[in-house]
């Protein structure tokens, strides 16, 4: 997979939420917030069961203990006018060693409910990955 070197993910700055909890029927499903530490910069927004799921969804991104996290309310994504049908057909992506499609590449969004408050709100208070286990430990 390429990256674009800043934080070891891919494409560069798009904006990507990664659904991908394992949770059960009825299983609350707590919404994340993640940033780098040092630079404040987005991550991503993050729907786990737990949070050895939003460490590993993290880890497919870049280094965990580089981050913080926040959680948030429920929200969501909404295409605002023509959309790509879904499912996407990955030969249509911009990048073929990628599949995770692109939102700008389905059609222009919005964020809405507290997924978007969490981007603009100066109050959310965020917990440093590394102070919640030991990461280096989880490493190979």
């Amino acid at each position: 997979m390429e990256t674009d070197g800043r934080l070891g993910r891919p494409g560069g700055g798009e904006l990507r939420v990664v659904l991908g909890a394992r949770g059960g029927e009825g299983q609350r499903m707590p919404n994340f917030l993640v940033r780098i530490i040092d630079s404040k910069e987005a991550v991503g927004i993050f729907a786990v069961s737990d949070i050895d799921d939003l460490f590993y969804w993290i880890d497919e991104v870049t280094d965990v203990s580089a981050c913080e996290f926040a959680e948030i309310g429920s929200g969501s994504i909404i295409w605002e006018g023509p959309a790509k049908a879904i499912p996407v057909d990955l030969d249509e992506m911009p990048d073929d060693n990628d599949p995770t499609p692109v939102l700008d590449s389905i059609g222009e969004h919005a964020l809405g409910g507290m997924w978007f408050n969490g981007l603009t709100q100066t109050d959310l208070e965020f917990t440093p990955c590394a102070d919640v286990a030991d990461i280096a430990a989880n490493d190979p």
